[in-house]
C-alpha cells in the first residue's frame, strides 16, 4: 500500500497543487454504463462478461436494483434530472423550439448548451469532476464533456492541457491504445463482411468503424485515466460516462454478442478504479455504479418501409392536397439521407492536401487517393450526422427522430395544439388519422385541455391528474406498459410546453420497437427495458428501498447527499446531508 502510494506521488507530482485536503467527507465515484438496462446487466453477469460487477453484487454485499428513468428515456434528460434535479423542457433527444424556429438536437455542442443554459439549479458536481457527460453539473474540472454552465472553448471541454499531460505520463498505456485501436477497427470490418454475408440486419456503416475506435478504445482509457487520477488527488464527486454499450447496442442490438462482450472491457476499467480507491484515494470514496436508461431491440422504420417517416408525411400531405385541390402543408424531417455535411470528411482531406507544398507531388498525391477512399468507404452521410439544427422559415410540419420516439409540430401556429386545434384544421386531421392508420405507428399522443388523449389501432384513452381512463376500445399503452409510473411518465412527457403537438411512439409487438433512426436497439419511448436501467450501490447508502420514480430522484436520494457543504442541507451520517437540500428547494 504505501509502495502503491510512493509510486503515484512521484508520477503524479506535476498534479500536486491539485491535491484536495482530506475534511473527512467520504467522496462519491458515480460510473455511468450509458443505455444498460437491468435486465441486460443481468444478463451480462449470468454470461460472465461482468466479474467484478458480479463480485460487488454477490460477495461484496452491494445492492443491485431496478429503477425507473421516465420519459423520455434518453440520455439528456436524465443527467440533467441526475445532475440537477431539473430536467424540464427536455420532451426528446431531438425536438423543435417553436419560439427560435429551430431544431434542437442532443449530439451537438449547441443543442446542449441551450438545454444547459436553460437549467438555473446547482448542480451536484460542483468542486468536482464530469468526464464524457453531456451535461458538467457545475463541475470544477471537465473533459470531454459537451456543455458547461461557463462558456470555454472546444479544446477545455475536451480537457485542455491537463488531458494532455495525463496521456504525456502513460507512455505505455498510449502504446496500447494505438494497438487496441487497430484491433478494434479490424474487429468492425470483420463483423461488418460476417453481417453483409449472413444478411444480418446492422447499420453500422459510414463513419462508424472511426466511431467505435474512438468510443471504445481511445474515450474509454482516457476517462480512466482521468477519473484515477482526480482519485488520487481527492476529488470530492467524480461522474463519468462509459457510453460504448450504447453506441454498439443501438448498432448490433442491446442483446448482441458485440454490446454484451464489451462489458467485459468496462468491467476492466471499473476494477482498475476500484483498486485505486483501496490503495491510493486521496479520501474513503463511496462508488456507485448505474446506468441512465435502458434499451430496447428495434427494427429500422426506413429499413421496412423503404422510406424515411418524414416522407411518408410528406406523401401523406401532398396525397390529401390532390384530393381536395388544396394547397399542402409544407414538411420538413430532421432526418435526411444527405445534408450538407455529408462531405465533411473528405473535404478536410482536400485541404490539407491543397495546403501541402505544391514540390512535395506524392504526397499531395496520397491524400487526393484517401480522399476518394474515404468518399467512397466512409462518407458521412445521413446516418452520422442526420439532423439539420435550423428550420426554414417556409415550412409548416416539423418532424424530429429520437430513435423510437418522434415529436410532430405544426409549425405555422407559435402556440402548443391541442387535440381539438387538430380535428379543426382538415389537412391536420388526414394527417392524425393517416398516421393513426400506419403499421410503423404504434401510439400517438396529444394534449387535451388539461388531460392527455392517447389513441392507438387498438382504443383511445385519457390520462387527468395520473389516472388513466379508456375511452373506446383496449387501453392504447397496453403493448407498451400501463404502469402507474408509465402512465404518469407519459403525462409529463407530452404536456411538456417543447413536446410535440402529436407525440408519436413506434409501433410495438412486444420483443421489438420501431425506431424512426437506422437503428437495431432503441430508447426514447416506453415499451421493453428502456425505461428500466440499474443501479449498485454500497448497501450502507440505503437506495435498496428508496423510491425512485425519475431520473430527478437519483439526485435527491444520492448526488445532493455529496454536494459541496455550503450547498447542502443539515448534515447527515458520514458527512452526508440528511433531509431536504437547496437542489430539491430550488425544483
Amino acid at each position: 500500500m504505501r509502495l502503491l502510494r510512493g509510486y503515484f506521488s512521484l508520477k503524479y507530482r506535476v498534479f500536486r497543487r491539485e491535491r484536495r485536503p482530506d475534511d473527512g467527507r467520504r467522496g462519491l465515484v458515480v460510473l455511468q454504463i450509458d443505455a444498460l438496462s437491468y435486465v441486460e446487466l443481468r444478463r451480462g453477469i449470468e454470461l460472465g462478461y461482468c466479474p467484478t460487477l458480479s463480485r460487488m453484487v454477490r460477495e461484496e454485499g452491494y445492492t443491485l436494483r431496478r429503477w425507473f428513468c421516465g420519459l423520455p428515456s434518453a440520455t439528456p434528460y436524465c443527467q440533467a434530472g441526475i445532475f440537477y434535479g431539473e430536467n424540464e423542457g427536455i420532451p426528446a433527444f431531438r425536438f423543435y423550439d417553436k419560439t427560435l424556429r429551430r431544431v434542437i438536437t442532443c449530439n451537438t455542442p449547441s443543442g446542449v448548451q441551450y438545454i444547459r443554459d436553460r437549467i438555473h439549479a446547482p448542480g451536484a458536481l460542483a468542486g468536482g469532476s464530469s468526464y464524457v457527460n453531456l451535461l458538467d453539473g457545475d463541475a470544477q474540472t471537465v473533459a470531454l464533456t459537451v456543455a458547461t454552465r461557463e462558456r470555454m472553448s472546444a479544446f477545455r471541454r475536451l480537457g485542455g492541457w491537463r488531458l494532455a499531460m495525463l496521456i504525456a505520463l502513460h507512455p505505455i498505456r498510449v502504446t496500447r491504445m494505438i494497438f487496441q485501436g487497430a484491433l478494434e477497427w479490424l474487429r468492425e470490418e470483420w463483423e461488418r463482411a460476417a453481417g453483409e454475408l449472413a444478411r444480418k440486419r446492422t447499420h453500422s456503416e459510414g463513419l462508424f468503424p472511426f466511431v467505435r475506435v474512438l468510443s471504445n478504445v481511445i474515450v474509454r482509457e482516457l476517462q480512466t485515466m482521468a477519473i484515477v487520477l482526480d482519485i488520487y488527488l481527492g476529488v470530492p464527486v467524480i461522474y463519468s460516462t462509459y457510453m460504448q454499450y450504447d453506441e454498439l447496442g443501438h448498432h448490433f442490438g442491446p442483446s448482441s454478442f458485440q454490446a454484451l462482450r464489451d462489458l467485459r472491457r468496462t468491467d476492466a476499467r471499473i476494477r482498475e478504479i476500484r483498486r485505486m480507491i483501496d490503495g491510493a484515494a486521496g479520501r474513503a470514496y463511496d462508488l456507485v455504479i448505474l446506468s441512465d436508461h435502458g434499451m430496447t431491440p428495434s427494427s429500422s422504420y426506413r429499413v421496412r418501409f423503404g422510406e424515411t417517416l418524414g416522407r411518408t408525411i410528406t406523401k401523406i400531405l401532398e396525397t390529401d392536397a390532390r384530393r381536395r385541390g388544396d394547397t399542402p402543408l409544407r414538411s420538413l424531417e430532421s432526418f435526411a439521407p444527405m445534408t450538407e455535411y455529408a462531405d465533411m470528411a473528405p473535404q478536410v482531406i482536400a485541404t490539407v492536401a491543397e495546403a501541402a507544398p505544391p514540390e512535395r507531388r506524392v504526397y499531395r498525391r496520397a491524400l487526393r487517393r484517401l480522399r476518394h477512399w474515404v468518399r467512397r468507404k466512409y462518407t458521412l452521410r445521413g446516418l452520422i450526422l442526420p439532423e439539420k439544427y435550423r428550420v426554414a422559415e417556409g415550412h409548416e410540419v416539423v418532424v424530429t427522430y429520437s430513435s423510437c420516439l418522434a415529436q410532430l409540430y405544426f409549425v405555422d401556429t407559435p402556440e402548443p395544439l391541442h387535440l381539438t386545434d387538430i380535428a379543426r384544421d382538415p389537412r391536420r386531421a388526414n394527417l392524425y388519422l393517416e398516421l393513426l392508420r400506419h403499421p410503423g405507428v404504434g401510439l400517438l399522443a396529444t394534449r387535451n385541455g388539461p388531460s392527455v388523449h392517447l389513441e392507438s389501432p387498438l382504443g383511445r384513452a385519457i390520462i387527468t391528474d395520473g389516472v388513466l381512463e379508456v375511452l373506446d376500445g383496449r387501453n392504447p399503452l397496453e403493448p407498451y406498459e400501463s404502469s402507474d409510473l408509465v402512465v404518469r411518465a407519459v403525462e409529463h412527457l407530452v404536456s411538456q410546453a417543447r413536446g410535440g403537438d402529436i407525440t408519436i411512439f413506434g409501433a410495438y409487438d412486444g420483443y421489438e420497437i420501431v425506431s424512426f433512426d437506422d437503428q437495431i436497439g432503441a430508447h426514447g419511448a416506453a415499451g421493453g427495458n428502456q425505461l428500466h436501467p440499474f443501479l449498485i450501490a454500497p448497501a450502507e447508502l440505503g437506495l435498496d428501498d428508496a423510491r425512485i420514480e425519475d431520473a430527478r430522484d437519483i439526485h435527491t436520494t444520492l448526488m445532493a447527499k455529496y454536494a459541496m457543504p455550503e450547498r447542502r442541507g443539515r448534515p447527515g451520517p458520514n458527512g452526508g446531508a440528511d433531509g431536504e437540500t437547496s437542489f430539491s428547494a430550488a425544483t
